[in-house]
């Protein structure tokens, strides 16, 4: 009977033992899993924190590919559909220019209720779900813009055109484009960040207050010193540059 008793809890004790040793086969092939794909996610962040790094200055921005290719699609568009009728300043608008004296003030209200417009709809976009991808539509539009502009007044005028196509757009368009990039700065950041940084620890003092409202105030300081330059300058660059013509 001991005998018995013996066999039979060897026989329990080696089936415990085959269970606990296909529980710590099972769980060691799940924690070399989870290694593994920890080890290979680590591998990417590593290898595109790299590529970041050292081949910055040799692969484009994507904002910058986005831009030329609008750049590059109003190109065509602009020889498919080539018509005079479509330039933006003809002969008699620029003689117009150079004996123009400008109403600065309305001309300054004008803008401000154009631009609002604008902001407001950027902003809009830039709240949005898919903010990103407006974003770049945004890029390839004006960049398709300043496509059909630009060669319009260089068959129009030649080289002068190109002069005369940068002045319709300076200085104000340097604010506007920093203006824009501030607003939908939170889709160039990297991606491969820390959980930590990509989720901050909300700040609800009134120091957070005020960082939450510094970015909000530089769009609109930006914004509008784009729009007095707009009314102010630009109008004293576009009459200058009619002389040449």
């Amino acid at each position: 009977m001991n005998k018995f008793n013996t066999e039979e809890n060897s026989r329990l004790t080696t089936t415990n033992g085959g269970r606990d040793s296909v529980k710590r086969t099972s769980n060691s092939q799940v924690d070399s899993s989870v290694h593994s794909a920890q080890a290979a996610h680590l591998s990417t962040v590593e290898y595109n924190n790299y590529r970041k790094a050292h081949y910055r200055n040799t692969m484009p921005d994507s904002r910058i590919l986005v831009f030329l290719t609008g750049f590059c699609i109003g190109m065509v568009f602009f020889y498919i559909s080539r018509q005079d009728n479509i330039c933006p300043l003809d002969r008699e608008q620029i003689v117009w220019l150079q004996s123009i004296d400008i109403y600065q003030i309305g001309l300054l209200e004008y803008i401000f209720r154009i631009r609002l417009k604008q902001l407001v709809f950027f902003t809009i976009c830039a709240l949005s779900s898919i903010g990103k991808a407006l974003a770049y539509m945004i890029i390839g539009w004006y960049g398709f813009e300043l496509g059909v502009i630009l060669f319009t007044l260089m068959y129009q005028y030649g080289v002068k055109g190109i002069f005369l196509s940068c002045c319709m757009f300076l200085p104000q368009g340097l604010f506007y484009l920093a203006a824009f990039l501030i607003l939908f700065s939170q889709y160039w950041e990297d991606s491969g960040k820390s959980d930590q940084q990509a989720n901050p620890i909300e700040d609800k003092s009134i120091w957070g207050a005020l960082t939450k409202m510094k970015k909000p105030t530089i769009i609109l300081l930006v914004f509008c010193l784009g729009m007095l330059c707009e009314a102010y300058i630009n109008p004293v660059i576009m009459k200058k540059m009619a002389f040449f013509f």
